[in-house]
């Protein structure tokens, strides 16, 4: 039979000590659990803190690191004259900068806008330097010290000529790059240039129009988003704009091409004959006020501003020398800025005899063919102040001979029977002691002391024109009045605003400013006018083929420390034909013109020129109002093929147009220098250049003008 051994329950001994695997795990899970928990906790709030109140700078942080943010310049507007020439334009152009980061190989970025540089390689800066150097004209430090500056962007040179850029892009250097600009570019060179005016290298207005009109010119700058490649390049999608570019305006001035080319060049004329020290000139419509033609000299081209050999260097670059020969440029650039029609102030002398007489005649106290005793050219009114001469001896005169044979006697006693007051009043209605409210830098509003003010000599002096000062537009939109019916017109310089689409902004429409006379007197002095010119002291402005004008001869002698220089003074002669209905109003004016010259002698002679310059022209141009407008804007226009690409030019030689787009002709035309003139069919909208002078591969001359004839391909 089998045995059975009664046996215990057995029990398990701690083994060394431990602890038993399911009481431990019991004991540490909640730790383990809760610093997990913390743990994921801590992380969430991270993510929040981040995503939440950090977001925005992680990702502009990241963004600055991956992306750039590009401004992309609108295009300025453009410039035409009443005609549609262009005047002002703005074409592509490249400039040249370093990403000098490439030169510095222990280059890092840090948080923030802090950078380590480190050393640079010099060697290898100096090959790149080198190349470049006489490309761009500059001296091997000057660009070595470019490519080394510690930026992230340094220009080499802005606005390169297309033969720079190809002879650059052609070497395919590390961290040299193009960076697409417009540069404002004058195709008439310096034509009207101190109306117009120009813009500095970065685009903005800095004189006349392109100053005055700046904010409308200008448009608004548009920014994109451009994302960088591995090496840190640039890769420019044109549809990643995140601010798209509103181009400028254009403006349609009320100067006429044709008219401001006589103008100056009679200017010259009078420059080389009786070498003043200036001479200046306005043409303007009676009628409407608009001005056609300012100009003045000396004058200077808008599109090189300084030598070459000032360009894309800065003060510290140049020598004692060069800074003086920098010093006396600007200068005398300074003096051929100044618009001296509206900026210069002078006593108009006789000029002002036929406002006096307009006067008198108005309010009665004189009429035609009255008799007025010159008293043999000498009056001495008070015994307290020195006499009223006359340069001849007249006796008794007419009231029209008084204004033809410009006595200031005459004048003196025809201007103290009006009473002060309005005397006074009645200058002021014609405009003098205000401006003209043309809206330009700089014009003076001249001066004009109130009655209260006057001493005894005072109403005696106004009468033949000293005791006041005006600027040559001043009194010749005083003129205006007398040939217009009485009117005092405001100037128009700029006629219409478009949009870069075409479509019109803004008209300025002839305004009246004041009926300062009857219609009846207007023309009374009209008649007696005419007689200045076939029968007095303005002779030499008779102009050519029967047509009759009227004016008056202006000489004036300049104030020199309180005391009258009988050496020193202003001719001038003020003008307006077709007698019948002006059409244009002519204010010529010399200063300092050598030898004792008159008006008359000097000045009338010009108006001569300007006049019959003007009728010829006049005959051979179809009237602007038939014309239908071809509203000549380069960005409006289909564009070529070839705009893009790589144009082959050679300079000094005519390009080939024929069957470019015009904005690729005027483009080509204006890249070797020549004035682009385009003709085509009123009433057809001209896309195709169908025709051109000179032919393709003439030799062509900085500046001159070559026609391209448009019209439908």
């Amino acid at each position: 039979m089998p045995l059975h051994f009664a046996t215990e329950p057995r029990t398990f001994r701690r083994l060394l000590g431990r602890q038993d695997t399911h009481d431990l795990l019991g004991r540490r899970m909640p730790w383990i659990m809760g610093g997990m928990a913390s743990w994921a906790l801590l992380i969430l709030l991270r993510l929040l803190w981040l995503q939440g109140f950090e977001h925005r700078k992680f990702r502009a942080r990241a963004e600055q690191q991956h992306t750039t943010l590009v401004p992309v310049p609108p295009i300025r507007g453009e410039l035409r004259d009443r005609r549609g020439e262009p005047l002002a334009i703005s074409i592509k152009v490249d400039s040249l900068f370093a990403d000098p980061r490439v030169f510095y190989p222990d280059y890092k970025a840090t948080r923030g806008e802090d950078r380590q540089w480190g050393n640079p390689d010099r060697k290898a800066a100096t090959e790149v330097a080198v190349k470049l150097a006489p490309i761009l004209e500059q001296t091997r430090a000057q660009v070595l010290e470019k490519l080394l500056r510690k930026k992230t962007f340094v220009y080499l040179e802005r606005q390169l000529s297309p033969t720079k850029v190809a002879a650059v892009r052609a070497l395919e250097l590390d961290g040299i790059e193009f960076q697409p600009e417009s540069r404002r570019f004058y195709p008439r060179g310096s034509l009207a240039a101190q109306i117009i005016g120009f813009t500095n290298i970065d685009g903005l207005g800095q004189l006349g129009i392109e100053q005055t009109y700046d904010k409308q010119l200008c448009g608004v700058k548009g920014e994109l988003i451009a994302p960088r490649d591995a090496h840190g390049k640039l890769l420019i999608l044109q549809e990643n704009y995140s601010k798209m570019p509103v181009n400028g305006a254009s403006l349609q001035l009320s100067l006429d091409a044709s008219i401001q080319h006589i103008v100056e060049d009679a200017l010259e004329e009078g420059m080389r004959l009786t070498r003043p020290h200036t001479a200046f000139a306005v043409v303007v419509d009676p009628q409407t006020g608009e001005i056609l033609a300012m100009a003045g000299t000396p004058t200077f081209d808008p599109n090189h501003i300084l030598p070459k050999k000032f360009r894309n260097r800065g003060e510290a670059e140049l020598s004692a020398g060069e800074r003086e020969e920098l010093r006396r440029e600007l200068e005398r650039q300074k003096a051929a800025r100044k618009v001296h029609a509206v900026e210069d102030v002078y006593e108009p002398g006789s000029t002002m005899k036929i406002f006096t007489a307009a006067i008198a005649l108005e309010e009665r106290k004189v009429h035609l063919g009255e008799r007025i005793d010159c008293l043999a050219g000498r009056w001495q009114y008070s015994a307290k102040v020195p006499p009223i001469t006359d340069t001849h001896k007249h006796g008794v005169l007419t009231f029209e001979e008084v204004l033809w044979l410009s006595s200031n006697i005459g004048a003196a006693k025809m201007g103290t029977r009006l009473d002060p007051a309005v005397h006074y009043q009645y200058l002021r209605k014609f405009g003098f002691g205000d401006a003209t409210g043309l809206n330009f830098p700089g014009e003076s509003p001249g001066r004009m002391m109130a009655p209260d003010r006057w001493s005894v000599p005072t109403q005696y002096t106004f009468s033949y024109g000293y005791g006041l000062s005006t600027t040559p537009l001043q009194i010749l939109m005083a003129g205006c009045a007398l040939a217009n019916g009485g009117k005092l017109m405001q100037p128009i310089l700029v006629q219409r605003i478009y949009n870069d689409k075409g479509l019109l902004l803004k008209e300025f429409k002839p305004t009246v400013r004041n009926q300062v006379l009857s219609e009846e007197t207007a023309n009374l002095m009209k008649e007696t006018l005419k007689g200045v010119i076939t029968q007095g002291t303005g002779k030499r402005a008779k102009l050519d083929n029967g047509v009759e004008a009227f004016g008056k001869t202006g000489t004036s002698r300049k104030l020199i420390d309180g005391k009258y220089d009988m050496k020193r003074h202003f001719a001038s002669f003020m003008g307006f034909f077709p007698a019948d209905k002006p059409q244009y109003g002519v204010m010529v004016m010399l200063d300092d013109p050598a030898g004792d010259t008159t008006g008359g002698d000097v000045a009338a002679p010009l108006f001569k020129r300007i006049g019959d310059g003007i009728e010829r022209f006049r005959q051979t141009t179809p009237d602007l109002d038939q014309e239908k407008d071809l509203k000549l804007s380069l960005r409006d226009w289909p564009t070529s093929e070839t705009d893009e690409a790589a144009v082959h030019i050679e300079m000094g030689r005519t390009p080939d147009l024929k069957g470019l787009s015009l904005k690729a002709a005027i483009h080509r035309v204006v890249l070797v220098g020549g004035s682009p003139k385009v003709e085509a069919t009123p009433g057809v909208t001209a896309t195709r250049v169908l025709g051109q002078s000179p032919e393709s591969g003439a030799p062509l001359e900085p500046g001159s003008v070559v026609k391209i004839k448009a019209g439908l391909p």
